[in-house]
């Protein structure tokens, strides 16, 4: 049979660019779950991030209820950071949360390792290139055979920027054809499939966006974004076209806007007197390597394989700095967020904790008086303290403070020179040659339609929401304690009447643990850093 439910996540989809392209006409197929279904702005998770945000749409829990914080984070009781995967998810899924339901789960962020599930699925972001990355294995061996998997894996913007969008839009032209076909193999009942094309264009081509008609020797760049958008909804269009009777929500785990600038936390901690630094030969060693061509790492890593791991695996020591942590009472982790330097807590704390609370309350201010030199600006819309953000089991691993830059279009960036300006402008990471013009927004998109869905829109929506959402439309119980809930005017109200959301037990802590290997973790930072998203 075909699916009941397809759930298909366009990563970084903003109603700002979507919006004015569907009343242009350019994206049918969105326009269409439109006029038959509901739309709402959906809010994000604290750090609005890919990995702890996607994570929180399919367990319906906020990112201290299934422990992942983002790409990395600092394991307990130690400076030296490590990358989350799918085995540290605490909370269940929502394919473990309805077992009686086949999935297909496709391209998913924080997947990987794929896990046994009752279907099949493609682990996405976070897989490492070359990796098995199927469960069942042998899919991987079919989807390679009939179209590769480099058109199935996210993509870096290797070579110039016209080829980076040209393999953008093949991308999704290929997702169009292997979702549909995967899921009638499998069987699916629930297919959830996140596609990371648009996200990856906003970062690098919105900076061309007004450049139309202005004779620019890159003005043919200006239309980038929304081609890619156009290239989604085509591929959106053929999944619907395949499973019609299915109920579809195209849902975005955050927006996106302009990036105004980069702000090197590290100079500000540094300038105040709170983060003491030590010297700086690994890290200058640590960006000749990570300047190389990707080709040419590659071929150093096939030379020596554990000096490479040890370098590359080593790669996020070197963003929070070389610090001197008898001279650090706080320091900057990877997504806005700040720590401090707690006796009992880090190995070479030095704030007592009974002085953190007014420390924080003293830097909250501080780092709400950062402006921009250039527009006096503030570059920091909130600081929001660990208890007021995140619950449950893995709250603890949540750092002191998480800065919302992103509401105002800023972005922290780690591993900047601690003698730099506080505020600079966007400057390319070392492991791409082009700098982001773009970063996330906590507002993304949610649009439903089908036999089962009402029509109209509403306020926000939470991400949380989209888990017990999906439970209701697979006539699944809702799990007692979950931060969504089912969107019940999202619902056809005949349909809810004969179903009413149930409610069933709160679902079982999911075990957690196991780290990366050295040779995974390092595989996820080389493939990060061509990304952009790491110093």
């Amino acid at each position: 049979m075909p699916p009941k439910l397809v759930i298909l996540g366009w990563d970084s989809a903003t109603w700002d660019v979507a919006g004015p392209l569907i009343e242009e006409g350019r994206l049918p197929a969105l326009a269409g779950v439109l006029e038959r279904g509901y739309r709402a702005p959906l809010r994000s998770t604290w750090p609005p991030m890919t990995d702890c945000a996607w994570t929180s749409a399919f367990t319906g829990v906020n990112p201290g209820g299934h422990g992942i914080f983002g790409s990395w984070y600092r394991a307990p009781g130690a400076y030296a950071p490590r990358y989350f995967s799918s085995r540290d998810r605490r909370a269940p899924a929502l394919w473990e949360l309805a077992p009686d339901a086949r999935f297909l789960v496709w391209n998913v962020p924080m997947t990987f390792p794929p896990s046994a599930l009752n279907g099949a699925m493609v682990a996405g972001y976070g897989a490492p290139p070359g990796a098995l990355m199927c469960e069942p294995p042998g899919l991987q061996d079919e989807l390679a055979e009939r179209w590769g998997l480099a058109d199935l894996m996210d993509r870096a913007p290797h070579g110039t920027l016209e080829r980076f969008l040209d393999e953008l839009v093949r991308g999704l032209e290929v997702q169009g054809e292997a979702l549909p076909w995967a899921a009638t193999k499998v069987g699916a009942d629930c297919v959830v499939a996140v596609w990371p094309h648009i996200d990856r264009a906003q970062h690098f081509f919105w900076r061309f966006r007004h450049l139309a008609g202005t004779g620019d020797g890159r003005s043919h760049l200006a239309t980038a974004v929304e081609r890619v958008y156009e290239a989604a909804d085509r591929a959106t269009a053929a999944v619907i076209g395949a499973f019609p009777g299915a109920d579809v929500m195209v849902v975005s785990d955050h927006g996106a806007g302009p990036l105004l600038g980069d702000v090197n936390l590290g100079a500000w901690l540094a300038g105040r007197g709170d983060a003491g630094y030590a010297g700086v030969k690994r890290r200058r060693l640590l960006e000749l390597a990570w300047a190389l061509p990707p080709r040419v790492r590659s071929f150093g890593k096939r030379l020596a394989p554990a000096a490479a791991r040890r370098a590359f695996g080593a790669t996020l020591a070197g963003q929070l700095g070389p610090f001197e942590w008898a001279a650090t009472r706080a320091f900057a982790g990877f997504h806005g967020d700040l720590w401090l330097n707690l006796a009992g807590r880090e190995p070479q704390g030095i704030v007592d904790p009974s002085d953190a609370p007014a420390l924080l309350s003293e830097l909250s201010s501080a780092l709400l008086g950062i402006t921009d030199p250039a527009t006096g600006a503030g570059v920091f819309a909130a600081a929001h303290r660990r208890e007021d953000i995140y619950s449950g089991p893995a709250a603890e691993l949540g750092p002191d403070l998480m800065l919302d830059s992103w509401s105002a279009g800023y972005r922290v960036a780690p591993g900047r020179e601690h003698t730099e300006a506080v505020v600079i402008p966007p400057a390319p990471l070392a492991g791409v040659r082009e700098a982001w013009s773009s970063d996330h927004r906590p507002l993304g998109i949610f649009a439903s339609a089908g036999p089962r869905i009402a029509g109209g829109s509403a306020g926000e929506l939470a991400l949380y929401d989209v888990c017990p959402t999906a439970l209701a439309l697979l006539d699944a119980e809702v799990p007692a304690g979950l931060d969504g809930r089912a969107a019940t005017g999202a619902l056809d109200a005949a349909w809810l009447e004969r179903h009413p959301v149930r409610t069933g037990a709160a679902a079982p802590e999911r075990s957690a643990g196991g780290a990366y290997s050295d040779e995974e973790a390092g595989a996820v930072a080389a493939h990060l850093k061509d990304l952009g998203y790491i110093e």
